[in-house]
């Protein structure tokens, strides 16, 4: 029996299969290259306008910016609401990740739902919904705590007793969907780190706040700082809480004077440029102080068998922790929804709940009636369906290339698709505005260039989905297929994606929720000829168009839920077969 019949490649199957993987490999360049430019080439000409004019290097015009009261008037809210939204929002997301994950007051249903519900909701729509309820004057709630505790005036008229309208509302809203994301990162690490260590404290006489100073917070320390970089970089890159809450309250935050600057009249594109450098030189910095630190800490890892240790039993605390958690999904997905409900069925937005007069001419309006509606949700959901799926083929086509190959082309790989991440979104966005508006590269006013930005800007996302659902999938089946004189591609095809499939599809999840609800490269990038719901949304509310604002959030939100219950019990069920 030959070798080639024993089922040893021949010689041209070998060739074949090497060429394979040149291809496979020219690939995964090709995609980080042009990835790659994507990031640079808009970041790069925002940093060339910036700082070059008629030819030549100047930075007067950079430091006149800089140095304006006004703009200082701007950084200085922008810290304080990231700061002060983002310390909030840390104490929150870490307690109700011990809770779920260390304690007895826990359940599935609210470990599964924390993180999803709140990104259910596009965020435009329950800040919308919660100014729809705590508008000092109309607000509905407020209308309700006047008539049970006395009515509060304001030169006659009656207002209050609460504001959303002020620091404190936008602090507080902005808390609220910053959450997830701590909840996310920290509770990973707690059920990666083994309870017995914490237990073992606890048996050595430690109660169990102390063991959570003195053992469980140093030693998810990483995830801790990781939480708060990622609350750096979205508290000065949020745009729609503060364009809302923000606008109402007179305070303004960089996001959303950078969208001014560029769509008042007169345009003022080289304010937005230089505002947009010195937001990403606030992540960067964010950036290089959680990489010293990481380089100068000393964290630990014991091994051993983990076992499932104890839950802490909290007593009487049990039912406010339970409590707690039950009032954060409440806030940030019931409460406002009811709120938009309520005002969506109204003809026009007012206090005065008359079931009589309920209507749905409001859905009809935004469904048949206004063609710019209805198009945005087309495009909202293409825009999050194609996104999701290219940004996770591309994804874990990249993570493949990089765990086969390794050496420069895995560092490349690890390198690009974290790179989108060190930069805000609405940096990201002007880059892509100054960039693709001119020349032969201009597609302003299109799809496409939504469709890019959006790439860019979930790749990091994608890419950990990725990483990780790779990582369960043995290498062994991949050498085997290749022994098999399978080329790169079709063991791509028929044996990584099948594995992969699970978390892929969560992956999937994530991105079409984000992309089909995003606001801040939208509102700078789309536009009549390429409405999303997110413009809409921003649109109706600067209208004043409430009723029909609230109508087209609902739909939204109706249907960004349809769609990830129907994909997840698609995918549950092919699995299973």
């Amino acid at each position: 029996m030959s070798l080639a019949a024993a089922g040893t490649p021949s010689v041209s199957s070998l060739a074949a299969l090497l060429g394979g993987r040149r291809l496979f490999s020219g690939l995964a360049w090709l995609a980080i290259v042009g990835t790659t430019l994507l990031i640079a080439y808009p970041i790069g000409w925002i940093v060339y306008d910036a700082f070059v004019v008629d030819g030549r290097l100047d930075v007067e015009g950079f430091l006149a910016i800089v140095l304006d009261p006004a703009i200082l008037k701007v950084v200085t809210n922008t810290i304080a609401v990231a700061g002060l939204s983002g310390l909030l929002a840390l104490s929150v997301g870490a307690a109700f990740a011990w809770v779920n994950e260390r304690t007895d007051a826990t359940s599935g249903w609210t470990r599964d739902l924390l993180p999803l519900l709140p990104l259910l909701v596009p965020q435009i729509a329950g800040v919308t919904g919660w100014v729809m309820l705590l508008s000092p004057r109309a607000g509905l709630l407020n209308v309700q705590f006047r008539a049970i505790f006395g009515s509060g005036q304001e030169s006659g008229i009656p207002s209050g007793p609460l504001d959303i309208f002020t620091f404190t509302g936008l602090v507080l809203v902005m808390a609220l969907y910053l959450v997830p994301y701590v909840y996310l990162i920290v509770s990973a690490a707690l059920r990666n780190l083994d309870p017995n260590l914490e237990e073992a404290s606890r048996i050595s006489g430690a109660g169990p706040f102390k063991t959570l100073w003195r053992v469980t917070l140093p030693a998810i320390k990483p995830a801790l700082f990781a939480s708060i970089l990622i609350l750096v970089m979205l508290g000065f890159a949020f745009f729609s809480v503060p364009i809302i809450i923000g606008t109402g309250a007179g305070i303004d935050v960089l996001s959303v004077t950078i969208y001014r600057q560029l769509y008042n009249y007169p345009p003022r594109t080289d304010i937005a440029i230089v505002l947009s450098l010195f937001m990403m030189s606030i992540v960067q910095a964010a950036l290089l102080l959680q990489h010293l630190v990481a380089r100068a800490g000393r964290f630990a890892t014991i091994g051993g068998k983990a076992g499932g240790g104890a839950k802490v039993r909290l007593g009487r605390w049990r039912w406010p922790a339970l409590g707690a958690v039950f009032f954060y999904l409440m806030a940030t997905s019931v409460i406002p929804v009811v709120g938009l409900l309520i005002v969506s069925l109204q003809p026009f937005w007012t206090p005065n709940i008359d079931v009589s007069k309920f209507t749905l001419a409001n859905y009809d309006f935004v469904l048949f009636e206004s063609s710019l509606s209805s198009s945005a949700l087309v495009n909202s959901l293409l825009l999050g369906a194609i996104g999701g799926t290219l940004g996770m083929l591309l994804a874990a086509f990249l993570a493949l290339c990089g765990s086969n190959v390794g050496g420069t082309l895995a560092k490349a790989i690890d390198a690009i698709t974290a790179l989108p991440a060190a930069f805000p979104h609405t940096v990201l966005g002007v880059g892509f505005l100054v960039t693709f508006s001119q020349g032969w590269l201009n597609i302003h006013g299109t799809l496409l260039l939504l469709l890019l930005v959006y790439l860019v800007m979930f790749l990091p996302q994608a890419a950990r989905s990725a990483s990780s659902s790779l990582a369960q999938v043995g290498r062994e089946l991949v050498e085997a297929s290749h022994v098999f004189r399978a080329s790169s591609l079709r063991t791509f095809r028929r044996i990584v994606i099948p594995l992969m499939l699970p978390g892929l599809v969560a992956g999937w999840v994530i991105l079409f929720v984000q992309m089909a609800g995003e606001l801040t490269a939208s509102a700078l990038l789309s536009g009549p000829s390429n409405p999303v719901v997110g413009l809409v949304l921003l649109d109706l509310w600067e209208n004043g168009s409430f009723p029909q604002l609230t109508a087209m959030a609902l739909i939204m939100t109706v249907l960004d839920t349809a769609v990830v219950l129907l994909v997840l019990r698609y995918f549950r069920g092919a699995l299973r077969s």
